[in-house]
């Protein structure tokens, strides 16, 4: 009886910390595709990046040409009811040629995809379409509620480049890594991963010329996680779960 008991303890306290996080996006670039045109509300959730030309995944990695004002975009939903997860990180192989810079942008939703979305793909200067996505914009393309940038919280219904989370010149190449702080959107101190429906992650190009700079992208990852106090608060129960078996053991 008391061994029962004890796998109990140990597999609730398991289950408590498998969900202290929540994958957004993982995408090795193994099975994913890519597609030429607009994207549509039943391209959300295929593991499908909608791009402009140049676009494509191929040797495991989403790579482009880097034809001028050339984007990429993949939607995800989200479902999580979990208020504690209030940071996302973001995480990234890079690789800019020389002639071009790789502009990142992600967008959280809080509501649903309009009926008739169709968001345009590409732009020009490494910007995107952002207003497409937008909420209710023209009444029937983007998101019914507030959309929130992830790198600030701001509204992204423009398109220019200081809206970029993150941006890389040309002859660079590494690991982004980084995380971020959503608790403070909408304008208040408790906005977390469950009031988010839906995201969507970005790459676009500035190329000098077409064909200059080839970009390639590998190993993304998106993950909503718990502020760094509540995973101490996990680790302190894991570890009165162990002293509690030791003791039972005894």
């Amino acid at each position: 009886m008391k061994k029962i008991h004890t796998l109990t303890i140990m597999a609730s306290l398991m289950a408590v910390a498998a969900q202290a996080a929540v994958t957004l996006i993982d995408d090795d670039f193994s099975s994913s595709t890519t597609s030429e045109e607009r994207f549509n509300k039943a391209d959300i959730n295929t593991d499908k990046w909608i791009g402009g030309a140049g676009w494509s995944v191929s040797g495991g990695a989403l790579t482009s040409a880097a034809t001028a004002g050339s984007a990429t975009h993949l939607i995800n939903s989200v479902s999580s009811t979990d208020t504690s997860l209030t940071e996302v990180t973001l995480s990234f192989d890079y690789s800019v040629g020389e002639g071009s810079t790789l502009y990142f942008y992600s967008t959280l939703f809080t509501g649903e995809a309009g009926a008739n979305m169709d968001g345009r793909v590409s732009k020009t200067d490494g910007t995107y379409f952002a207003n497409d996505f937008a909420n209710g914009w023209s009444g029937r393309i983007g998101f019914s509620g507030p959309e929130y940038n992830l790198k600030a919280g701001g509204s992204v219904s423009t398109s220019s480049t200081a809206n970029a989370v993150t941006s890389f010149l040309g002859g660079t190449s590494g690991t982004f890594s980084q995380t971020y702080d959503i608790s403070g959107f909408a304008g208040g101190s408790d906005f977390s991963i469950a009031d988010v429906s839906h995201l969507i992650a970005v790459f676009a190009i500035n190329a000098d010329a077409a064909g200059v700079g080839a970009v390639s992208i590998d190993n993304f990852n998106m993950t909503a996680v718990p502020e760094p106090g509540t995973y101490a608060l996990l680790g302190g129960l894991l570890a009165l779960g162990y002293v509690m078996v030791r003791r039972r053991r005894r």
